[in-house]
């Protein structure tokens, strides 16, 4: 007898079995049933002539019982690899071996259904609605009030069907439909409803099968038809994947529309949030009181798409619901309120220009601030220019704490040594110079906050750093100026009356200068025996002349360079394409070699021509506007920007009129007369000290 002793009755009401169970399956049938070889499972069974006659019913039964180390029988084996033959031949031989679980509850069913084999699944759905295997099961012990061989869930709660459609097999599923239609209404462990789990896969096709294969209509469905994960129903996941499924499950239950989920999320919010504005529109023309539906948080869809930046969706809602500007959160806040804190600037700037959001630029939320007041807070100094080159913003309104957006710019800034284009102070430099007013209150209560700030461990780590990087670029530009004057470019003698010469060496030796006075200062500044308060200044003074010596350094190589390019001796030969070349790229380095001095004018020309005009402009660089807070926040910082930008372009001016003064200098005859009688003097030079051969 080829079948094991050893037996294993798997029964169908039994809970979770362990991970891995003993095989006690026979070796043949284990490989008959994994092949497909109908002639080794006949013998086996001893159903074959050459197994020298039949086994008894009860001894076959028994080596179909046997399971592997996974808990699976001979039955899950063959119906998985769908072997239809097998599992006739298995099931004639012990009908109760289509309720076998294995380790993971998974029926022969089940098993069929997830490989996709309709022919085997047709074969065990009839066999289930066969009354013969409900009194085989019952003939083998199972208990009658256990559920049916469809609607058999596995340790994850998923039944057949759940496993055709989440490994798309929709003939699998129409089969099971068709058979049971009720399966549609089985909810698995995580709570998918098969309806759920199709539209979130995306599947058109299945969620018109189940639609249709659904009960008639007598009134509204039962939830367990389109239910899905934290309250949400097919209808969230359809309006993320498609419009056309969007549309047939509202034909099919309108009410899906207004139904929420566990965070108060409609299917209007899932569409807005991911910004499916076809799903949009037909929403809200079936229902355009869908965007009057708020969330938990009290976010209706407009503020949704506003957090996402969908400014497509924000603009349909609008026109749908032209109220919509007035909806608020439960936080007070309306959808430009919503954009700022979530950094959408796109969706800003689309607001300020359109003067249909004109109602949002000054709302106020539940503490009192403005959307400028949150831009400042947040410290989005792209939204908090956007704002403040509206006209309509008013920059001066207080929250309920009595601050002003001028007052929250104050507070955030860091008021010991900063860089000038970090957000903070781009937005209280634009709030200043654009006259936005600090709240009626004594100044004298911010000086606690400011207190220590110059010799604070954070201000003294900063001086440690600043000091470190700055004297590798000071001690960089020293070097390279140092070596400079001993490789002159070209003949000094014949290259000492051009223009770009002289530059060449005026250069140098300014830029050698800047930097070995900024490489003692910061010498001084890196010591902890040096007080923090001239710490900061040589700090300063050090940055200053490292501006100019970076500066000088780009012209001195563009000199350089152009001397090289053309010597005296070419004859007056006109500036190529490649000096100017080399002129327009020291030009662009000039401009662009320290953005904190040469942006920050541009960054805030915008909002002050918008509300000062050109007189503004002008007043950016002659000085700080009479405000009150000059001293407190401007004491410094433009007059340093001031100096930084005139160096600029005076370096700027050097570099463009030394390079067109050459050209026009190589052009001269004089120039041409001084470079002949030089060749001719070095010929007759040469010929002097010739050696005789």
């Amino acid at each position: 007898m080829l079948c094991s002793n050893h037996t294993m009755v798997m029964s169908p009401s039994a809970g979770v079995a362990p991970r891995h169970t003993p095989h006690t399956m026979s070796h043949e049938l284990l490989r008959a049933a994994a092949t497909g070889d109908k002639a080794l499972l006949e013998q086996v069974l001893g159903l074959s002539c050459d197994s020298g006659g039949k086994l008894e019913a009860g001894i076959s039964r028994r080596c179909l019982k046997g399971v592997t180390s996974e808990g699976n029988t001979a039955l899950h084996t063959a119906a998985g690899r769908g072997y239809t033959e097998l599992v006739r031949i298995m099931c004639g031989v012990d009908a109760s071996l289509i309720r076998a679980r294995n380790n993971l509850r998974n029926t022969p069913l089940i098993s069929a259904s997830r490989a996709g084999h309709v022919d085997v699944v047709c074969y065990l759905i009839d066999r289930a609605l066969d009354p013969a295997t409900a009194a085989a099961v019952l003939e083998a012990g199972a208990s009658g009030d256990e559920e049916s061989v469809l609607r058999a869930r596995n340790a994850e709660g998923a039944t057949a069907m759940h496993e055709a459609i989440r490994n798309g097999h929709e003939a699998v599923m129409e089969k099971l439909v068709s058979a049971d239609g009720g399966l549609a209404a089985v909810v698995d462990g995580k709570g998918f409803s098969p309806l759920y789990l199709a539209a979130a896969l995306g599947r058109t096709d299945m969620v018109a099968v189940l639609i249709g294969g659904s009960p008639p209509d007598d009134g509204v469905k039962s939830p367990a038809y389109y239910v899905g994960p934290h309250g949400q129903t097919a209808l969230h996941a359809a309006v993320l994947v498609s419009e056309e499924m969007t549309k047939s499950l509202w034909c099919w239950e309108p009410t899906l529309a207004k139904k929420v989920d566990n965070s108060g999320n409609t299917a209007l919010h899932h569409a807005a949030s991911a910004g499916k504005i076809g799903a949009v529109k037909l929403l809200l023309q079936k229902d355009s009181s869908l965007a009057y539906i708020p969330d938990v948080d009290g976010l209706f869809p407009a503020h949704t798409a506003a957090k996402m930046g969908k400014i497509d969706v924000i603009e349909l809602l609008m026109e749908t619901c032209p109220n919509s500007d007035e909806l608020l959160d439960n936080r007070g806040r309306n959808v430009l309120h919503c954009a700022i804190e979530h950094r959408k600037e796109k969706v800003v700037q689309h607001m300020c220009r359109n003067p249909r959001f004109g109602r949002m630029v000054n709302a106020r939320d539940g503490a009192g601030n403005t959307p400028l007041h949150l831009a400042v807070k947040h410290g989005c100094d792209g939204m908090a220019m956007l704002l403040t080159q509206d006209v309509k913003v008013n920059l001066s309104v207080m929250n309920n704490d009595g601050a002003t957006p001028l007052d929250v710019a104050i507070n955030e800034l860091d008021h010991g040594y900063t860089y000038p284009m970090n957000p903070e102070v781009l937005i209280a430099q634009c709030l200043v110079w654009c006259g936005a007013h600090r709240s009626p209150r004594r100044r004298d209560e911010y000086l606690d906050k400011r207190a220590g700030a110059g010799g604070s461990e954070r201000e003294l780590r900063k001086y440690t750093n600043l000091t470190q990087n700055r004297a590798i670029g000071s001690v960089l530009i020293a070097t390279v100026t140092f070596a400079a004057p001993f490789t002159v470019p070209g003949a000094a003698a014949d290259a000492a009356e051009r223009p770009a010469f002289r530059a060449f060496v005026l250069c140098n030796a300014l830029a050698f200068m800047c930097s070995t006075v900024a490489t003692c200062l910061l010498m001084y500044a890196g010591l902890t025996t040096v007080h923090p308060r001239y710490r900061s200044r040589y700090h300063v003074w050090s940055s200053n002349l490292l501006h100019v010596g970076v500066l000088l350094v780009i012209a001195t190589f563009a000199f350089g360079v152009h001397l090289t390019l053309s010597p005296p001796g070419a004859a007056g030969v006109p500036v190529g394409n490649l000096n100017a070349a080399v002129c327009a790229m020291a030009c662009v380095s000039v401009v662009f070699a320290h953005p904190g001095t040469t942006w920050w004018p541009v960054v805030l020309a915008r909002p002050i021509w918008a509300r000062l005009g050109l007189k503004g402009l002008l007043g950016v660089l002659l000085g700080p506007r009479p405000i009150p807070c000059q001293k407190l926040l401007l004491s410094r910082t433009p007059w340093l920007n001031l100096f930084k930008m005139l160096a600029t372009l005076l370096i700027l001016a050097l570099i463009l009129v030394t390079f067109l003064w050459d050209v026009a200098y190589l052009r001269s005859p004089a120039t041409h007369h001084h470079c002949l009688s030089s060749t001719l003097l070095l010929q007759s030079q040469c010929q002097v000290y010739s050696f005789p051969t």
